[in-house]
C-alpha cells in the first residue's frame, strides 16, 4: 500500500447547508471527500453539481483544496444541492433537504481508477429512480470493498430500496438512534445490549461489519467476531454537531487503510470528530487544521 492508501472512489451528494444567516458547503461524501484530501489522501469524487453559483462556489473550493475535478459534473437544467437547516433547541438541527437537485442525477466521469479499491457513498443520492442510483449500481458491482454510511432522513428514504442498498456492504456506518429505527423498521427482535443489536442487524443485510456512532457515548464496530468500544472524545467548545459523523468516517477510513487497530480507529474516528464539533461549519477552512492530526496517527503506527 502506498502512502496514500489503496485508491478510493467517494460517490454522492454535494450541496449548500444554508443555516439562513450563513451558507456553508457540505453533503456527507463532499465533506469526506475533503476530510480525506485535508489528510493527505486522495479519494475521486463523483457528484453534480449545478450551472449556478453555488455549483461555481463548489468547484472553486475544490480547485483551492486540489481535489480532483474530472469527477464532478455541472447539470445545466438542476440546482446545486441545498438545504435548509434549522436550530432546535429541543431537537437538534433539522434539515429541509429539496427534491431534484444535481446530485440526484450524477453521471459517471469518462474515466475510473482501474482497480477501483473501495466505494464510499451515502443513502440521499440514491432517493429517486434515475441516474444516481443507475450509475452507483455501476461502482457498487466494480467495487470489491463498500462503505455505506446512511442518513435517515424523512421522507427521502424506503425500508425496501434501503435495505437493498445496505445488503452486503463491507462496512455500513450508522448512528445509534439510527440503529434503534431500523431494527424496529425491519421487526428484527433485540434485547437491549447494544453489541446484539449490531451483530442482530449486520446478520440479517449481509454485512461485513457495522460501524456505529453513539454521540457523547462514543463508538462501537462488530466486524462479526468481536465488538469494541470506546468513549467520547471530549468536546472543549462545541458550537454544533452537523458533519461530526463525516469526519468520524473520513478519520476512520483513513486509519483503516493504514492499518490501525480497530479501536484506534474508533478513538481517531472521534477525536476528528470532536474537532470539527468546535468549528462553526461541518468542515475547516484550511488544510493546515489536519496537520496535527495526520502526524499523531502516523507516527503512533510507525
Amino acid at each position: 500500500m502506498n502512502s496514500q492508501g489503496p485508491t478510493g472512489v467517494i460517490f454522492g451528494e454535494c450541496l449548500v447547508d444554508d443555516f439562513g444567516d450563513s451558507q456553508r458547503l457540505g453533503g456527507a461524501p463532499f465533506n469526506v471527500a475533503q476530510h480525506l484530501q485535508g489528510l493527505g489522501t486522495t479519494a475521486l469524487f463523483i457528484s453534480q453539481v449545478g450551472d449556478d453559483v453555488r455549483g461555481r462556489c463548489i468547484q472553486a473550493h475544490m480547485q483551492q483544496w486540489q481535489m480532483p475535478l474530472n469527477g464532478l459534473s455541472v447539470s445545466t437544467h438542476l440546482p446545486t444541492g441545498r438545504v435548509e437547516v434549522c436550530a432546535d433547541p429541543v431537537l437538534g438541527h433539522q434539515f429541509h433537504i429539496l427534491p431534484h437537485q444535481a446530485y440526484d442525477a450524477i453521471p459517471l466521469p469518462e474515466t475510473l481508477p482501474e482497480p477501483i479499491a473501495w466505494l464510499y457513498h451515502g443513502s440521499l443520492a440514491l432517493r429517486e429512480q434515475g441516474e444516481s442510483l443507475q450509475n452507483w449500481s455501476i461502482l457498487a458491482a466494480l467495487s470489491p470493498w463498500r462503505f455505506m454510511d446512511i442518513n435517515l432522513r424523512s421522507p427521502w428514504w424506503q425500508p425496501e430500496s434501503l435495505g437493498t442498498w445496505m445488503t452486503g456492504a463491507s462496512v455500513l456506518k450508522c448512528n445509534e438512534d439510527e440503529l434503534d429505527s431500523l431494527l424496529e423498521t425491519y421487526a428484527l427482535p433485540t434485547g437491549p445490549d447494544l453489541q446484539d443489536k449490531m451483530q442482530v442487524f449486520t446478520e440479517r443485510f449481509s454485512l461485513g461489519a457495522l460501524l456505529l456512532t453513539c454521540g457523547a457515548e462514543g463508538a462501537a464496530y462488530w466486524d462479526r467476531k468481536n465488538f469494541y468500544r470506546v468513549a467520547a472524545t471530549f468536546v472543549a467548545a462545541l458550537k454544533n454537531t452537523v458533519g461530526a459523523g463525516d469526519a468520524f468516517a473520513a478519520a476512520w477510513l483513513w486509519n483503516y487503510w493504514r492499518g490501525a487497530s480497530p479501536e484506534n480507529c474508533l478513538l481517531r474516528g472521534g477525536e476528528l470528530a470532536a474537532a470539527i464539533c468546535s468549528l462553526p461549519g461541518a468542515t475547516p477552512d484550511t488544510r493546515g487544521f489536519y496537520d496535527p492530526f495526520r502526524r499523531r496517527w502516523t507516527q503512533a503506527e510507525s
